[in-house]
């Protein structure tokens, strides 16, 4: 396992404005809206639990001028229909490939995202280029009870007060401390929980179930991974990040200083450097 950290940030340049297709892909029992841009190595990206696509804005503009960039709503998030039943986010993942015709793809996911990347790569290493996992680790990750009591205690207020005061508790929550602030994500931050805020009444979440679970396999992945992890990310994420990564030979760890859990939306020059690096190589 390699460790890196970020020093420096690129000077951002002028780019032609995106010429960008979206729609809908059908999945059973709904539908994935879904935005494309670019041409090249497909590169998909796979959001959060708490957002939406829009959470790679700078990065969905700045990679498409090397590649084609894929981003999509999982299901009760966005613009995407909800599940009213169980669903394999993985398998959604691959009917949005499948209708799009391609292949094999770089994944690269946040938080839940980043799970469902990892997920994917050990079911479909086939249709997988390499794997970039941001603010995350694997399923199956023995977590310690403090690491997700704040979490929690999110989704027991949706339940137990209102829909409004989870939103509140969640903008609050130390592992957006620094983006839920920042200059360069408040707005965006703000507006996808609340846009997003029936998802903490989901009864269905991204999570595919392995038996054994992903964490027990990270040793058969072959591609290339990358670990991204803000160093101001909650002590919780910073272990599951490092376990995960030290079970994967050859992988990698790039710490952005400064940043917490949304280091691309902090930090985007620094992020989308070392990611398009790291794909091209």
């Amino acid at each position: 396992m390699l460790v890196a950290a970020c020093t420096s940030a690129p000077q951002p340049d002028a780019s032609n404005p995106l010429k960008i297709r979206s729609d809908y892909v059908n999945v059973p029992g709904g539908r994935l809206y879904f935005e494309e841009a670019g041409t090249g190595t497909p590169v998909v990206l796979v959001h959060g639990g708490f957002g939406d696509r829009r959470m790679w804005d700078a990065q969905f503009g700045a990679l498409a001028r090397d590649f084609r960039v894929v981003r999509y709503d999982h299901r009760g998030f966005g613009q995407s229909t909800g599940a009213d039943s169980a669903y394999s986010p993985t398998n959604d993942l691959m009917r949005l490939l499948d209708h799009l015709g391609i292949g094999r793809a770089h994944i690269v996911g946040n938080s839940v995202g980043g799970s469902v990347a990892l997920d994917f790569a050990l079911l479909h290493p086939d249709r997988t280029h390499k794997v970039v996992v941001v603010a995350s680790g694997a399923n199956g990750y023995p977590w310690r009870p403090e690491d997700v009591a704040s979490i929690v205690a999110v989704f027991n207020a949706a339940k137990e007060q209102s829909v409004d005061k989870a939103v509140e508790l969640w903008l609050q929550n130390d592992m957006i401390a620094v983006s839920s602030k920042h200059q360069r994500s408040a707005d965006l931050v703000t507006r996808m929980v609340r846009d997003n805020r029936n998802i903490f009444t989901l009864s269905h979440w991204p999570e595919d179930r392995m038996t054994p679970p992903a964490y027990e396999r990270l040793g058969e992945l072959r591609m290339p991974v990358l670990f991204v992890i803000g160093q101001r990310d909650t002590p919780g994420v910073q272990r599951v990040n490092d376990a995960s990564a030290a079970r994967i030979s050859g992988s990698e760890v790039f710490r952005i200083p400064g940043a917490d859990h949304l280091p691309h939306m902090t930090h985007p020059d620094e992020f989308t450097q070392r990611v398009a690096a790291f794909l091209k190589q």
